[in-house]
């Protein structure tokens, strides 16, 4: 999927803005701080994921002293055909989103049509936060690689609630031991989804990592959120009297995390901000071209303030490996001469937009010839 034509009215400072992007190849958001450049790729991820990168309040998103906020798109399928979705959202609260003019069934409806991925400021959280964050990276994979990862992941979080309940209400033994037996089904289900994809990812991710970082030696270190020298039946059995007293499901799918290591020690001990960064590109990059090569769909990136904490000689690596992905890429900067100086020589189709205090203006550029 491409966007060939966005319309935005009163998302954020964005009044009424109108624009036809690069379909593939990259389309750079060049503005001022609080010009509004951030706003549009935040447009284009409520379009495809039904919530913001940057505030957990959607009200915040509607322009002030308006009633609400919509965007639309018109997407190019792979089949070539154009395909209308749009949202819209309320200051009550209401939403609506419509795909080929008929209401989505759920905001999953949308994000499976429309993949995209954020790299910004808090991707570090890779890294940096817990392992939440890594548990989400993965099952953003799963949800478009198994079609029935979903149901599985939906039924695992509705039994380990429930689970939950009969311990912290300390109900019978007989009525845990049946959420235990369908906590076991499910997990060991959803943990066979997360290793066949890192299965998958790891051999993408080490090409990329050898390109951008030079280390090609790089594993994806997982843990399925428990010991997995023994059985997770049996683990849990061990762990009945304990759950008992503290009133949760200790062990599970829901505590699964990765690591990525060189050698066995894991990088986020040794690698600086930049390289960070790079690895973090790499792993988001490796996604979307798993997602091309296995289920036939293509990744829209947005990548906020890309220049950030790389040097040079990085910017020009990872651009250069941006511009020979053949998918569709908005990228924000201060100043588009900052990315445009760096593709003199490559074979990119480009388009730069400006933003100013809330208006987006087009300057085409297609440096194809250039190369």
């Amino acid at each position: 999927m491409a966007i060939t034509s966005l319309r935005i009215n009163d998302f954020r400072n964005l009044a009424a803005v109108d624009v036809i992007p690069c379909v593939q190849g990259l389309n750079i958001i060049a503005g001022h701080n609080g010009s509004g450049k951030t706003s549009l790729l935040e447009a284009i991820h409520y379009l495809g994921l039904g919530r913001s990168f940057r505030s957990a309040s959607s009200s915040r998103l509607i322009r002030h002293a308006t009633d609400k906020f919509s965007v639309f798109a018109q997407l190019l399928s792979s089949g070539q055909r154009d395909i209308p979705v749009g949202v819209e959202r309320d200051t009550h609260g209401i939403v609506r989103s419509r795909i080929a003019e008929k209401d989505a069934a759920s905001v999953a409806e949308l994000a499976y049509l429309l993949p995209i991925r954020i790299i910004n400021s808090q991707s570090h959280q890779l890294f940096e936060a817990g392992p939440v964050f890594r548990r989400k990276y993965l099952d953003w994979g799963l949800f478009y690689h198994f079609d029935a990862f979903f149901l599985c992941w939906r039924q695992f979080e509705r039994v380990l609630k429930q689970r939950n309940i009969v311990l912290r209400d300390q109900l019978s033994r007989q009525e845990l031991d049946v959420w235990t037996a369908e906590l076991l089904k499910y997990s060991i289900e959803l943990d066979n989804f997360r290793r066949d994809y890192i299965n998958m990812l790891q051999p993408v991710l080490a090409e990329l990592t050898g390109e951008l970082l030079d280390m090609r030696n790089l594993e994806i270190h997982y843990s399925p959120g428990w010991d997995d020298s023994q059985s997770f039946a049996e683990i849990l059995a061990s762990n009945y009297h304990q759950e008992r007293r503290s009133g949760y499901t200790q062990v599970g799918p829901h505590r699964a995390d990765f690591d990525i290591r060189l050698d066995g020690i894991s990088v986020k001990h040794f690698l600086s901000r930049g390289q960070q960064k790079l690895l973090i590109c790499a792993m988001i990059l490796a996604q979307g071209m798993l997602l091309a090569k296995c289920v036939n769909k293509s990744l829209i990136y947005l990548i906020d303030d890309l220049p950030s904490e790389l040097d040079l000689y990085s910017r020009q690596k990872l651009i250069s490996l941006l511009a020979k992905q053949p998918t569709q890429i908005f990228i924000t900067a201060v100043e588009s001469e900052t990315i445009c100086a760096l593709l003199n020589k490559s074979d990119v189709s480009l388009k730069v937009f400006h933003v100013e205090h809330g208006n987006v203006g087009a300057m085409a550029k297609d440096i194809a010839s250039q190369s």
